[in-house]
Parts: C-alpha cells; structure tokens; sequence
C-alpha cells in the first residue's frame, strides 16, 4: 500500500497548518462536532480526555508531514488505545482507515483551497474543476459532477469542496482561460441547481445537499480561512500590521481574515452570529483600499474596537451594517457586514458627511 500522503498528495505548508492551528475537543459521538467546526476543532468520536486526543493528533500530524501508512498509524492506535484503557465502536481497521483519511483529506482539501485563493493564483486561474477519484464504486452523483468547471466563486463550492463523503477522493484543480479553451468550453458550465434534504443528526435537522454526506456540507479551506474560531483571542496590533503586509504583499488566501475586535453578545444576538465571533478585518478589504495610504489596517482595528465598545452600532434596510467613530475630532463612517458565513468583516473606514450620519444615527441601534 502506498503511503497516505502519496495516496492524496505531497504533504505542503498549508495543509499542515490546517491541522496544527486546531484546538482538541473532546467528544461522545461524531456529531458532537459537525460540519464547518472540524475547521478549527480536532476531535475523534468518543475520545473524551484531551490526552487521548494528543496522542492520536501527533500521529495525524506525523502523516500528514512524513507520509506514514495506514499501517503505521495501526500500529500506533494499538497502543494508543492500550495506553489509555479506551474502549470505541466499530472495528479497528475502519475505524482507523476513516480517522486517517478524513482527517488527511480534508486537510489536503483546506490547503489546496488556501493555494487556489492566493491573489495571483486566481488572476490566472479564475476556474476551478471538479474531479472525481476512479473509484471502482462511485457515488452517482460525484461522478455527475466529474469534469465539471465552475467560477472559483460559484456558490456550489461553499457546500460541494470536495471530500463530500466518507472516503470520498474527489478533488478540484485550478483551470485557466486558455485551459477552458482547450477543453471545448466557451465559458464555466452552468452552476447545478442543487436540491437539500432534511437529515437529523444528533437529533438535530441538517440541510444537506443531495450527495454529499452529512457532516460534509462545508468548504474546509472557507471555513479555517474566514469566520475564525468562537473566542479566538483579539489580534494584537503588531500581528495586524504584519498580516496587512502580506496581504498587499499577495502572499495570503483572498478568504484569509485577522480577529480585530470583539463584539458584544447583544450586537451578535441581533444578527444572529454565533456567541464569541470577533470582528474580523480580511485580506480583500486591505487589498481593495490599498491606494488610500491614509488608512492602515492598524486604523481600522481601532476604529472597529472604539465604535462597538461605544455600542454605536446601526442596522439600516436590507441588513445594511454601519459603525460611527470619532477619528481626530471628526466622525467617521465604519462599514460592516454580516456574512453567510458566520462572520462579522470590517469593510469600510471614510469620513461621514453631516447628512449621512443623520441617517445612520436614524437606523436601528444594535446590541440595545
């Protein structure tokens, strides 16, 4: 058997810090922890002591990094488990082929997303393309889905990244114009109409598209890049300037975004976000005002921490998101916006005319 990184891929950077930057969470079941959470949070069902949970991730990490084998991460999980008395469902040759590789895939999935949104990759190659893994038992629809080329920004890759299963091997590849080209294609095809279906689990309901597994239904490379983990501490203001330096440096994922702020509970109650999101400020919004030299990330950290400890927070029509700031004596308009996400992005920091303040100011006050 060949190792499971040459199974996947050859082990890189990003796929590696994927998996590091994640907390242990110890758990009973596997729906403990579901879907977008698996981006920040390693857990293995059952596992409930944070020690048990140490030592399989050093042997994750240990395949991630050298490419061991199935066979060597047996090997370990027996005296792993010897080790700590623990007592889990399933048997031992599935259980340890579906911790391996779940956890490997979607690693390789999240880094390989993180290559894909660097600036300069998605200049050149606006498409991405789905490829299913010759499998001699395919699921129907992944292989429906094999050869299919969609924008990098098609809504069909918030839900549909592959891995989209237990052991699914599918994978995307970037393409270029000319790439499209040759592939007889005048444009991306057209994005699938999915269709979800309800599944309980946990007893809790889930929409799930059709095809992809339960637990499944989220981009890992989306999720660890944008809404950050629930208290993740507050950047301090040298991490800010030096993540602003590589984003106009092109050396982040456009999706990447540094904790800026907290929020208080009442703002993030009444947009619905998850207790403990920061306000986040993303590569995008640094790169997107780079000409204006007079504001620096570092000012609209500031501005972000003054106007949401202030409460001067507004909600206007259609979720319109707005934040007034005093900046040198002179108000400032902060823009904000609630994403589908789950997170809470700093977009905007501009002087406010007399008129638009008045109406900000007329807007529902958040957080009260």
């Amino acid at each position: 058997m060949p190792t499971t990184a040459e199974a996947l891929d050859l082990p890189f950077e990003e796929a590696i810090s994927f998996f590091r930057q994640k907390a242990n969470v110890p758990t009973r079941r596997w729906s403990d922890v579901y879907a977008a959470a698996h981006s920040h949070s390693f857990m293995v069902a059952g596992a409930a002591s944070d020690a048990l949970l140490s030592d399989f991730r050093a042997e994750i990490d240990k395949a991630l990094e050298q490419g061991t084998t199935l066979a060597d991460f047996r090997k370990a999980f027996d005296g792993i488990v010897g080790k700590h008395g623990w007592s889990y469902t399933g048997g031992r040759n599935w259980r340890t082929r579906v911790i391996v590789e779940t956890n490997l895939r979607t690693a390789f999935a999240a880094g390989r997303y993180a290559q894909q949104t660097l600036p300069e990759t998605l200049a050149a190659f606006p498409f991405w393309q789905y490829h299913h893994s010759g499998s001699l038992h395919p699921r129907e629809q992944h292989l429906a889905w094999d050869g299919l080329v969609l924008r990098a920004d098609d809504p069909f890759w918030t839900t549909n990244y592959p891995p989209n299963g237990w052991r699914c091997g599918c994978f995307t590849t970037p393409v270029s114009e000319a790439g499209l080209r040759r592939q007889g294609k005048a444009g991306p095809d057209p994005s699938p109409q999915l269709s979800f279906e309800t599944k309980v689990v946990g007893g809790v309901p889930r929409q799930v598209p059709n095809g992809v597994d339960p637990g499944f239904e989220y981009n890992p490379g989306q999720s660890w890049l944008s809404g950050g983990r629930p208290f993740e501490p507050v950047a301090e203001p040298e991490r800010v300037a030096h993540f602003a330096r590589r984003a106009l440096a092109g050396e982040l994922p456009v999706g990447a975004t540094v904790p800026v702020a907290e929020v208080p509970a009442g703002v993030l109650a009444d947009l619905g976000l998850g207790e403990g999101m920061r306000a986040r400020l993303s590569v995008d919004t640094i790169r997107s005002h780079a000409h204006r030299a007079e504001i620096t990330a570092l000012d609209y950290q500031a501005a972000a921490r003054r106007a949401l400890a202030a409460g001067e927070i507004f909600e206007g029509p259609r979720g319109r998101l707005s934040g007034i700031v005093e900046i040198s004596g002179r108000d400032h308009i902060l823009g904000l916006k609630a994403t589908r996400l789950g997170e809470f992005l700093v977009t905007t920091l501009h002087r406010g005319r007399a008129g638009q303040l008045k109406r900000i100011r007329g807007w529902r006050r958040l957080g009260r």
